[in-house]
């Protein structure tokens, strides 16, 4: 008989013996993790595809098809951009070049249409395997709703090496004649072609000069346009039947073909055409019909069904309504310009002229010039009436369709009268429009509406929300009448925690009801409105007692605004507010609900359901798991169907917990405290703190370990034996530093009195509005080792005037009244942009800081970080700035992205864990060295 007290001795040591073969990691081992890039389920649910790639693009992925009726599962190296035909017989995917030959063909330089290409892979259902695979694939196109084939752009073939000519010289000088012509190339070896592959009968067929491709969505036949070259004539618009292989012309009297755009059944096809011009600098488009083998011309260059002086616009592609009935195409005034003809180019001033009248501030013109110069307006051509309706004007910037853009009553909108005070102003504001679709008479029923109405299923009504009374009103589209839905609920249905100097916005839409109804939420449940107000507003769930919160799902693809529904039931989630568990649920039409999955500790995301069976799908995930992908069974039980990262179980990981503490200003807060997988309460532990607004509704979320785009990443910090705080924060207007220190300084006091805790090892870190705080903080507390503040605004004076380059607007309205918090401008108020610029407290500064702040950052102007680091320069404090050059607010280049965890790891080590300093930190890293000496080793002090 074994002793027990012995077998759980040796059982303790395997236990520590399997621990210790655990690796923590590394940043080497960051091209180990893959994630799920994209999700499909088939209409019947049968079949399920996750196309899965690596973190970091740095490796090969896979393609993974599951047959849920059959139990079948499989993967498919480097599959991507799968399709399921509309009968479910095929898969149809490409297999990317495997990396590491890619890598090597770019290392020997070989010239980009040399490089390995994509293949395209067939996968037979029925036979459970791949039937066919076709070489050098630019992309394919499959049908929606019709028969099993597939239009594959192929890049043009490679030359085929012949074999060496052992002919004498002689012989082959005697075969050269002089009138002999060379031989022409084949014409798939010429230029990129296309072929098209019946699948169900395995017949091919090539098509060449191919330009343009247009599928319909329900037709078996196809689009195409041929094309000899940018600047010669095209070869016309063809129609394809797939069943016979055989194209037939349909027009080629042009000399250039634009935006083919089929109608659902493909009997239509409208598209732009110009003939050739040697009066103009450049071709006037017209928009022709091709119906039932007859064209006709809808407009031309002499204005026929235009407004005057007005022309087609290309840029947009003409459309169909689901009905067919409708050919919907957009037009815009002709420009003109007063040119100086008789100027050279380079005599011609270069510059930006503003006005203090200007609506958009110029680097919002330039940010948006693309869009600027092509806005036009939509109108369409009744087919059934022959009779022209202009829907926008210029004093609408859009219009809101309902889905099949078959309705009598529509929206149409303008901010044009809040552009300029969109500067400093927010929410922005817009005037809306009732649209006659029949008559295109407009009719001003709204305005300075803050968020987006809904149009309603039935084309009856329109549901929105009014930020200054904090109600959901209905609007009749006919009558223009206004109906008041929630003003008698003891509820509220805006967002009750705001904390910016802004009116808050309502908690949410849920969607429209299969009857009709809206949904809409207050803080913790589902109300459902009857749009005419007849009927009093329904409450659907009971949340708020439990602080759950209740939402819905809307899973329709093609239209967003309707709630979904399972086994004819509303599927909603829930969301504990204090404790972060999550469930689904599925509510009937007498409020009974239904768990399908049942509450816990965990994270729900990723929701999906087949079309045309009660099949779902969803992922799942904790901290230590990654979100892989379940399929709903019954009785709240569901499938695991991937398993992404196996290799996680060879690392060192961690846990994560909810803590709470209370502000210095008696405010309670939550926060999360990752741990180290082998924590030992005996001992002292590092601890990094980061932060960024509120983030304990992230408690069950899973971080890959990934090279950083900005910020420290909790799964590598805790696998090296790293504590890592994060707090929330809450803001009181005008005080925005003060608040981080209300809440962020608060919470790492409330960690230091954990035994574990080294408070001679702490450190911050932050990116954007995190970065600044962590600059404000250093100025006010010397209780921090070390500091990493990404993209920080350190001086609120010189940022509030600045601009965000990505979309060119001001800054102004964040300080005003978002993010930023002052609440008031720079002159009413100009202590509170003084006593929150971390600048003005540098002379403070005893920390040492990382700073990272990038030359093309697009939110954050760049020179802020060159501020604040001068400051401490200038000071002779200890501080570092990183700048990525051609670089965005947050990393998108990976090379780069893995620079910055390696050296942001470096200076967090050498300050928490006494490892020696790189060479960067020590020496610098001269300008001569750029690109050639990294700087990574670690000297020796």
């Amino acid at each position: 008989m074994i002793d027990m007290k012995y077998f759980f001795f040796f059982f303790s040591l395997c236990c520590i013996g399997f621990s210790q073969e655990k690796k923590a990691l590394t940043h080497d081992d960051y091209d180990l993790w893959q994630s799920i890039s994209s999700t499909q389920i088939s209409k019947s649910g049968n079949i399920l595809l996750n196309e899965v790639k690596t973190s970091t693009s740095r490796g090969n992925g896979y393609l993974q098809i599951n047959l849920l009726n059959n139990k079948y599962s499989a993967q498919f190296f480097n599959g991507t951009n799968a399709k399921i035909t509309q009968d479910e017989k095929y898969i149809v995917f490409l297999e990317q070049p495997a990396y590491d030959s890619l890598r090597a063909e770019k290392k020997r330089e070989v010239k980009k249409d040399k490089q390995s290409k994509p293949k395209l892979k067939i996968f037979s259902v029925a036979q459970q395997q791949i039937v066919d695979s076709l070489s050098r694939v630019k992309k394919f196109h499959i049908p929606e709703e019709a028969d099993a084939w597939v239009v594959i752009e192929k890049f043009k073939d490679e030359k085929k090496k012949s074999k060496k000519d052992t002919t004498s010289k002689k012989k082959r000088k005697k075969k050269k004649k002089e009138d002999e012509k060379p031989k022409a190339k084949p014409l798939r070896q010429e230029a990129d072609y296309a072929i098209v592959y019946n699948l169900a009968s395995q017949e091919k067929d090539s098509i060449f000069q191919i330009d343009e491709i247009e599928l319909a969505k329900e037709a078996n036949h196809f689009y195409f346009s041929k094309s000899q070259g940018k600047k010669k004539p095209a070869l016309g618009i063809y129609k394809y039947d797939v069943a016979n292989l055989k194209a037939e012309v349909i027009d080629s009297t042009y000399f250039r073909y634009q935006k083919l755009s089929a109608s659902k059944s493909g009997e239509q096809l409208a598209y732009y055409a110009a003939k050739d011009s040697v009066e103009k600098d450049s071709l006037q488009f017209e928009l022709l019909l091709f119906n039932q083998q007859v064209i006709s011309q809808i407009t031309d260059t002499l204005g026929t069904n235009l407004r005057e002086n007005w022309q087609v616009s290309t840029y947009q592609k003409p459309s169909f309504s689901e009905d067919e009935k409708s050919l919907y195409f957009h037009s815009k005034p002709i420009p003109k310009f007063s040119i100086d003809t008789t100027l050279l180019k380079e005599e011609i001033p270069e510059v930006d002229v503003w006005t203090y009248k200007d609506k958009r501030i110029q680097p919002e013109q330039k940010a948006r010039a693309k869009q600027l110069e092509n806005q036009a307006y939509i109108s369409y051509y009744n087919l059934v009436e022959n009779q022209l309706v202009n829907l926008q004007d210029e004093e609408l910037d859009g219009i809101v369709f309902d889905k099949d853009k078959v309705q009598k009553w529509v929206l149409g909108y303008t901010d044009k009268a809040y552009r300029l005070q969109r500067s400093w102003s927010y929410p922005w504001l817009t005037d809306w429009f009732v649209v006659n679709t029949e008559t295109g008479e407009k009719t001003f029923v709204l305005e300075a509406l803050a968020q987006r109405p809904y149009l309603a299923p039935n084309g009856k009504y329109a549901l929105y929300y009014n930020t200054e009374d904090q109600n959901w009103w209905s609007l009749n589209l006919a009558k223009q009448e206004k109906i008041k839905l929630t003003h008698n609920l003891d509820v509220n249905f805006f967002d009750e925690e705001n904390d910016t100097p802004s009116a808050p916005r309502a908690y949410g839409f849920g969607g429209f009801t299969q009857k009709g109804e809206a949904l809409v939420y207050d803080a913790f449940d589902v109300w459902k409105l009857d749009l005419s107000g007849v009927n009093q507003p329904e409450k659907m769930t009971k949340g708020r007692a439990n602080s759950q919160e209740f939402r819905t799902l809307r899973l329709d693809a093609e239209d967003r605004s309707l709630a979904s529904y399972y086994q004819n039931k509303l599927l909603l989630t829930s969301f504990g507010k204090f404790n972060k568990k999550q469930a689904l649920f599925a509510v009937d039409a007498n409020g009974e609900i239904k768990s399908l999955v049942s509450e816990g500790d965990y994270a729900l995301s990723s929701f999906n359901k087949a079309e045309e069976e009660e099949k779902m799908i969803f992922r799942k995930q904790d901290f230590n798991t990654y979100p892989d992908v379940f399929v709903l069974k019954t009785n709240q039980e569901h499938q695991k169907i991937t398993e992404v990262n196996p290799q996680q179980k060879d690392f060192l990981w961690g846990s994560v917990e909810l803590v709470k503490w209370t502000a210095f200003d008696g405010t309670e807060l939550q926060g999360l405290l990752y741990k180290p997988e082998n924590f030992d309460e005996s001992k002292k532990y590092p601890m990094i703190t980061y932060f960024y607004e509120k983030r304990s509704d992230n408690l069950h979320r899973y971080i890959s370990p990934q090279p950083s785009a900005s910020i420290v990443n909790m799964s590598y910090l805790v696998s090296n034996d790293y504590l890592v705080f994060v707090p929330d924060i809450v803001y009181q207007d005008g005080k925005p530093g003060g608040s981080a220190e209300n809440c962020i300084l608060s919470g790492v006091e409330a960690m230091e009195k954990l035994p574990y805790v080294d408070s001679e090892k702490l450190a911050i870190q932050g990116q954007s509005w995190g970065g600044y705080q962590v600059a404000h903080l250093i100025t006010k507390t010397d209780k921090f080792a070390a500091a990493g503040s990404g993209a920080p605004v350190s001086n609120m004076t010189s940022a509030y005037g600045g601009i965000r380059w990505d979309s060119g607007l001001s800054r102004q309205f964040q300080y005003e009244r978002t993010q930023s918090r002052i609440g008031t401008n720079l002159w009413d108020d100009l202590d509170l942009y003084l006593e929150n610029s971390p600048l003005f407290g540098v002379p403070n500064i005893n920390t040492p800081v990382l700073i990272m702040h990038n030359d093309a950052d697009g939110a954050v102007p760049y020179y802020q970080g060159i501020e604040f680091f001068m400051g401490l320069r200038r000071l002779q404090k200890p501080a570092w700035l990183l700048v990525y050059n051609n670089e965005a607010h947050n990393l998108r280049k990976m090379k780069n992205k893995q620079d910055l965890s390696i050296r942001m790891m470096q200076f967090f080590d050498h300050f928490l864990k006494d490892t020696p300093q790189p060479v960067w930190m020590k020496e610098g890293l001269p300008r001569t060295q750029k690109g050639k000496d990294l700087g990574y080793d670690l000297t020796e002090e």
